[in-house]
């Protein structure tokens, strides 16, 4: 499957990911996110980091089933402070899968993100 690699927070709101790699993901149990590929006939599993990288993206094979609920990105504290979120999706939090390092959802295309909490300030979703 194709995985999204974006490093900064202005790649991932454009849509423009900084690489894009062939392989599966793999959540390590410390919570780091690793990508296992397969190049020139040898397996590798990369390990990213969560202050390098703000996320890593990837489309779920099985589509969203869940039921969508409202999740709110706020990238600094002046956004928050005034409930002005800078994006919006309907979705699925992953709560068992986020972390102290990332945040996991489920948008309602079908696209697990899991977006680095060093590059954003609060996300605000409903239970």
């Amino acid at each position: 499957m194709e995985i999204f690699i974006y490093k900064t927070y202005e790649q991932w709101y454009k849509d423009k990911p900084y690489e894009v790699l062939e392989g599966s993901i793999c959540q390590m149990e410390n919570g780091l996110i690793a990508v296992d590929t397969y190049i020139d006939n040898k397996n590798y599993r990369q390990v990213f980091s969560p202050t390098g990288n703000f996320a890593v993206v990837y489309k779920l094979e099985y589509g969203f089933f869940g039921v969508l609920k409202e999740i709110n990105i706020y990238h600094n504290s002046e956004s928050w402070r005034k409930s002005k979120p800078e994006i919006s999706f309907s979705g699925e939090v992953c709560e068992r899968e986020c972390s102290d390092n990332y945040f996991v959802f489920i948008n309602e295309d079908g696209y697990k993100q899991y977006l680095s909490l060093n590059g954003i300030y609060s996300v605000v979703y409903e239970r």
